[in-house]
This record gives structure tokens, sequence and C-alpha cells, in this order.
């Protein structure tokens, strides 16, 4: 062995045992253990021994007789003791290299356990109240995030899979990739692609989860008993019923369901009460009740109106209502006629 390879040798265990090694430098270390005998390695073994902090815990007495025995063991001339000698020191030779690649099997456990972790880790986008926002998956995917939406995934996404967890509303449109399938989690169903264009709309405080198809294809899978598994083209809808655990789908041009990307108001049997608190959240108005006889009644419709006033009226005709706007905000009151 050369002095240069006893040096990177005995270069490369320090490093190990400060953790200070690379994963290359450690390949490389095991390549090069590979192409020596005991013999030849264990100078090396013994200088990194001596050097470690194992070697420093034992007691000075402990210490100088494993020399002593390893020296005495070496210089043993060629007698018939020479087969104990070989046994003895090939024994001695398995311990210390034994400990050195045992600290470096637990390095690698633990770095490759790093890596895991590192790859464990979420990325998460959430959405304030009155915001949306859009995102680029870094496999190219599209995402729009409706208001009060959360999207996480993986940091090593795209790695192995492309997936991600959706809570509240967002239109994907998929970066095909036939090897890699786009999967989106909710806490109900899941949806599976593998390029295509699509809403799903999957808030928690809502009863009905809904995955509404624009183009290509994907099958819709709930997660929960009783299991079920619906292949869907566009121009269709998945509904899921949190209540029963029934999935049903039904034809839909998916203009009411995508409306809200181009920001406008979407509303799907929506009571009244609900109608408001969205429209006030948009607006960032108030609204007092006097008359809530109809407060209960359902609305379904767009309000692609810029203006509150434009929305107001609308509803007043729907629901026979009046309203006076003032600084404090919207009071609705039942019509005097």
């Amino acid at each position: 062995m050369s002095t240069s390879t006893n040096r990177k040798l005995k270069d490369w265990f320090t490093k190990y045992q400060t953790e200070q090694i690379s994963r290359e430098e450690f390949y490389e270390l095991r390549q090069e253990v590979n192409n020596y005998t005991d013999e030849e390695l264990f100078p090396v073994l013994l200088d990194s021994w001596n050097d470690s902090e194992y070697n420093k815990t034992l007691s000075p007495e402990d210490a100088q007789n494993l020399l002593f025995r390893i020296r005495r063991d070496i210089a043993i001339s060629p007698t018939p003791a020479k087969k104990i000698r070989k046994y003895y020191w090939r024994q001695i030779a398995a311990i210390i290299a034994l400990f050195i690649m045992s600290s470096l099997s637990l390095y690698l456990y633990v770095d490759n356990r790093n890596i895991t972790l590192l790859a464990d880790r979420r990325m998460e986008v959430k959405v304030g109240k009155r915001e949306r926002v859009s995102i680029t998956l870094p496999d190219g995917t599209a995402v729009k995030l409706n208001s009060e939406s959360i999207l996480s995934y993986k940091q090593d996404f795209g790695k192995k899979d492309r997936r991600v967890y959706l809570c509240g509303e967002g239109y994907f449109e998929v970066q095909k990739d036939k090897k890699k399938k786009f999967v989106v989690n909710t806490e109900f169903m899941d949806v599976e692609v593998t390029g295509t264009s699509f809403n799903v709309y999957a808030y928690s405080n809502k009863d009905m989860v809904e995955m509404a198809l624009v183009q290509g294809s994907v099958t819709v899978s709930s997660v929960h008993p009783p299991f079920e598994k619906i292949n869907v083209i566009p121009n269709e809808k998945v509904i899921y019923d949190k209540k029963t655990g029934k999935m049903k789908k039904i034809t839909s041009p998916n203009i009411l369901e995508t409306a809200w990307i181009s920001k406008e108001l979407v509303f799907r049997s929506e009571p009244l009460e609900e109608v408001l608190k969205r429209v006030g959240r948009k607006y960032g108005v108030s609204f007092d009740v006097i008359d809530s006889s109809f407060i209960k009644d359902t609305y379904t419709g767009v309000f692609d109106k810029e203006e509150i006033e434009d929305v107001m009226h609308i509803l007043k005709i729907h629901y026979g209502f009046d309203y006076r706007i003032n600084d404090d905000g919207i009071q609705i009151f039942a019509n005097r006629k």
C-alpha cells in the first residue's frame, strides 16, 4: 500500500469518526478496503483505533495489554504456533474491522434515515380567506387553489410518484407522464390521472366532495367503506356523499364547477345563510338579517358581477327581500309590498 493510499484511507476513517465523511467518500472507502488484504489494512486500522475515542475509553493497562498482544502475535516467528498466530491475527483484525465497518454501517443507516426524513418533509401551500393562489409543482403541473384551501406534497415529489393532498378546492392541469401517475388525495376520495385537467371540491366542512373532469380521463376511488372506483370522461363529475359514503357519476358541462377560477362566486344548492357569508368574505361586508324566514332557502348559481349592488339585486329578485347598504354593512328585511 502506497503512502498516499495509506494517508487517504486514514483521512477517510478520521472523517467518519468525526461524522464529516460524505456519501461519495464512504462508498470509495468501502471499495478501497476490498482491494487490500487484512495484513495490508491492519496498520491503517490500528492507527485509526489508536486515534479513536473508543480507544481512549480503555484504561492504560488494558490498552497496553491489547497493544502488547497484537505486537507479540505479529512478531511470532514461523513455527508450529504459526497457525495459532494466523488464527489470532485474523480474530484481532476481524474485531477491529468489525468495529470500523459496523460504525460505517451505522453511519450509512443514519445517513439513509436522514435522507428518508428529508424526503418525508412536506411542502404546504395555504390559501387565506378571499384569496386565490396559482402554483406550479416540480413536474410542471399547474394548480389553482381557491379560498381557504390547503395543498401539500412531499419534498421529493416526482422522484418516485406524484402525489398531493388537498383540503379545499383546486383546479389541476396535470403534466403528462405515463410512467408516474398523478394522484390527488382527499379525506374521502382519491383522483388518479396521468395527464389531464379537472376540478376537485373537497372542503372539510361540506357534506359533499366533487371531482369534475374538463379533459383527459381519471379514476376516482373512495378511501372508506364501501370502497368504490369510477372511471370518468370529460363533462362528467363524481359526487361523494360523506353521510352515506356513496359515490355517483353524473353528466355536467363543468361551467358551474370551474367558474371560481375566473374569480366568480359559485353556489351549489347553498342556503342563503352560507351565500351571504361567502359574499361577505368576497366583498368585505357584514350582513344584518332582520327577517330570517328565508335564511334556510337554497340558492344555486354563479355571480360574475364585480359590484356588490349587482349581487344583491340578483338575490333580491330570487328571494323577494329588500335590503339597505350603509356604512356598517347590509341590512336584509322582508319586502314591504
